[in-house]
């Protein structure tokens, strides 16, 4: 009995250590595959231009570690790979099906994450760029994503332009949570969002959505 029970305890801990290696190795090289794009992904989060050819490594890196695991991360970043490549599209089917695409891949991210502010934006893009009849499903994704993320300094100016874009599709409700997030963005950064505005054309959008605040109205307006 007893070299019984001597036996079992290294035979659980050789198990236990197959199964972790099991689950461990497949994410351990999702990981390593990454590793090519992530410098290309961080400049595309600065706002920085990157190449076709630079999108190519960022697409193949991603859809190599979701080839071992499911990664939300990796998904979610295949679809702004489709959203760039959406924006440089040549053609309106074109951009459509890279819209489809990016769409695809932001909606599985979100099953296997659903709590993230940026998917959830990013998605919302995804809708408007594939036409305007799923305008309804786009302005749900952008409620998701102030929902989840009132404050939050890195979507404030492209959630804004999402609401704008949106806004004949908005709810009463919904057009005063955008004032509110245009208000929150001035007080979290006047300038940025002044900027913002003249690079996008927005100044009269931005300006009609902080009515009721004159020396906010003043600075975005002024010269």
């Amino acid at each position: 009995m007893k070299n019984l029970s001597g036996r079992i305890l290294p035979t659980f801990m050789l198990l236990a250590s197959i199964l972790l290696l099991y689950i461990g190795i497949p994410r351990f090289l999702a990981e390593l595959m990454l590793v090519p794009g992530t410098p290309i992904y961080e400049r595309t989060n600065l706002g920085e231009q990157v190449t076709d050819e630079e999108l190519d490594v960022l697409q193949q890196s991603r859809e190599q570690a979701v080839s071992f695991v499911d990664h939300p991360q990796a998904y979610q970043q295949l679809g702004v790979v489709f959203l760039l490549r959406a924006q440089r599209a040549s053609s309106e089917p074109q951009r459509v099906s890279y819209g489809l695409q990016a769409k695809e891949h932001l909606e599985t991210s979100l099953r296997l994450a659903p709590v993230n502010t940026f998917a959830w934006a990013r998605l919302a893009t995804a809708y408007m760029l594939i036409g305007p009849e799923h305008n309804t499903k786009a302005v749900e994704a952008w409620r998701t994503s102030v929902a989840l993320a009132r404050f939050e300094p890195f979507s404030f100016l492209s959630r804004n332009h999402i609401g704008i874009s949106l806004y004949s599709d908005l709810t009463p409700e919904d057009r005063a949570l955008l004032r509110e997030q245009v208000n929150l963005t001035y007080d979290w950064n006047r300038n940025r969002l002044r900027n913002y505005a003249r690079q996008n054309d927005l100044i009269q959008w931005v300006s009609f959505l902080l009515h009721g605040h004159p020396e906010k109205v003043k600075f975005i307006e002024a010269k």
